[in-house]
């Protein structure tokens, strides 16, 4: 068996100007919201998977704004996988089995508990068009077939407004 190899992402080009907008949009500092929650329950249930998330891209940090079958607040940016995905913020990333996906078979999550096998994300924008984060979904088994990837992306715009609106309220 070869050795499980796994790399952090990038960081995008413009990663100064993107944290800067994370930065304004205030999510970071606000209270539980009750839209986004109703955005990853809803995405959870288009896939029928266990865990989904609205996930904040930080500086060393992946933070989950809103989750569903997350045990934990916030990852280390460095395993994680949404943000490979913010480097392609015009379409979504879809992994159907990370464990037979080279750039990713050796992360922690895939290897250990929860011994994930499923990614799909798509990049939550700011208002500008600056990645945040990704409206993700995650499953502990493979998937194949035909995805509902236009109700992703539907959910996650709605995310970004929702983001919008906490900035625009100052609901930190």
């Amino acid at each position: 068996m070869g050795l499980s190899v796994f790399s952090p992402a990038a960081h995008p080009p413009d990663e100064r100007a993107r944290q800067r907008a994370v930065d304004a949009s205030n999510i970071l500092r606000a209270p539980p919201d009750a839209t986004l929650h109703t955005i990853v329950v809803k995405a959870a249930g288009l896939f029928d998977a266990p865990a989904a998330a609205v996930s904040i891209i930080d500086r060393d940090r992946q933070w989950f704004a809103a989750r569903v079958g997350i045990p934990v607040p916030e990852t280390a940016r460095s395993i994680s996988f949404c943000a490979h995905a913010i480097l392609t913020p015009a379409e979504p990333l879809v992994l159907p089995d990370l464990a037979a996906d080279d750039r990713f078979a050796g992360n922690p999550f895939v290897l250990n508990k929860p011994s994930l096998r499923f990614y799909a994300g798509v990049p939550v924008l700011s208002r500008e068009g600056h990645p945040l984060g990704t409206l993700c979904v995650l499953d502990d088994r493979p998937r194949d077939g035909a995805l509902p990837l236009d109700e992703l992306a539907a959910l996650a715009r709605r995310a970004g407004r929702a983001i919008d609106d906490i900035r625009r309220t100052g609901m930190a």
